[in-house]
């Protein structure tokens, strides 16, 4: 084994004794509120759909509750 094979593999070690999987680190995902942000929502809303149907409900709850939210907001703007 090489000496950056080594370096690798003792960081790996390192990285799990320490209770961190470094798969972990992809799953803070920051949505902004702009139009890439709008792409990854709908996105991420149209992979949900798809493969949990039981969360359908609370889906179509969700976007019912923030279109009356928005349009309260909205109106107490005016």
């Amino acid at each position: 084994m090489n000496r950056a094979g080594f370096r690798r593999a003792v960081a790996s070690r390192d990285e799990c004794s320490q209770g961190r999987d470094p798969a972990a680190k992809m799953g803070s995902l920051v949505i902004t509120g702009s139009a890439v942000g709008a792409v990854l929502s709908i996105g991420l809303f149209v992979v949900v759909w798809g493969s949990l149907p039981v969360v359908r409900p609370f889906l179509v709850a969700a976007i019912v509750v923030g279109v009356i939210f928005g349009f309260v907001l909205w109106f107490r703007r005016l």
